[in-house]
């Protein structure tokens, strides 16, 4: 997650920046200075921003529906427009100067990177089309679970499959196929000659991971071993009988209780683990 602050914004004070009809906020959203988030010509007409999420300095965000999942992180001077809504998942990030167009609507799934400098556009308009320009089109764009475009990568309205990639400098203008990675310009698939991006990893070895994540945590939170549970799969045992917050390693998703040293293992795991609430 990013160190900087900003401002915490709650409900008696969210309009410093967000002109919304209906405005839904989680604990935690931190604004900093120069950042709007509204509709083009007005207000929009609903925005969410869930649990730990910050914004950056002088974003520009402005459209009819905007939602935006837990951990989430947009750096300094992003813009995100347009005439239909956008829809992000859980642990988001996006580093500085991006822009996502929704002319048509942008549907972003849960882990996804978006290195600095890229640019996501869901329409081809601009020429005269009464005097016969043929490029006039929007497309609605889906970008998948665990989807990583690395930096200054150029995107036309296309569908990335979950855990694509899109190597430094790619311009994308072909749907992307799940775990290949892709490069150049325009893209080709690389992934014959890179491999994929996610490997195989057996349910054992991500249990080992992770335990040593939370052993190396409990070093300097020790009352963590009372409050969170890691476990291969959640039964009802554990959710009759605990309170604590219990990651699902099988599933990577976690029982969220919003309390102060579940917050600080998840930003702890960040962005090297990323686990999403259970049932969203």
């Amino acid at each position: 997650m990013n160190g900087d602050i900003g401002v915490l914004v709650t409900e008696s004070n969210y309009n410093q920046f967000i002109n919304a009809k209906k405005v839904e906020l989680g604990i935690n959203v931190h604004i900093e200075e120069g950042t709007y988030i509204g509709a083009i010509g007005g207000k929009a007409d609903y925005v969410l921003l869930g649990d730990n999420v910050y914004i950056g300095k002088d974003c520009t965000i402005l459209l009819p529906v905007f939602t935006l999942g837990d951990y989430c992180t947009i750096h300094r001077q992003c813009r995100i427009s347009g005439y239909n809504c956008c829809n992000i998942g859980h642990n988001f990030w996006m580093d500085q100067n991006c822009i996502i167009n929704c002319t048509d609507k942008v549907t972003i799934g849960n882990n996804v990177g978006i290195g600095a400098y890229s640019q996501l556009w869901s329409h081809i308009k601009f020429g005269d089309v009464m005097e016969g320009c043929r490029f006039n089109s929007t497309k609605p764009m889906v970008i998948g679970d665990d989807v990583w475009f690395v930096g200054h990568c150029i995107v036309a309205p296309i569908k990335a499959a979950k855990r694509s990639m899109a190597l430094i400098g790619s311009v994308i203008t072909g749907d992307m196929k799940e775990n290949h990675i892709y490069g150049g310009t325009p893209a080709t698939d690389l992934t014959e000659k890179l491999g994929t991006q996610f490997a195989n990893r057996t349910i054992e070895q991500k249990m080992g991971w992770i335990q040593n994540q939370f052993k190396e945590f409990c070093i300097s939170h020790p009352d963590a071993v009372n409050q969170i549970k890691i476990v291969d799969k959640i039964n009802n045992t554990d959710l009759i009988e605990s309170n604590s917050s219990i990651f699902e390693v099988s599933s990577r998703t976690y029982i969220k209780r919003r309390n102060e040293l579940e917050i600080s293992f998840m930003k702890f795991l960040l962005p090297l683990s990323k686990f999403i609430p259970k049932g969203d």
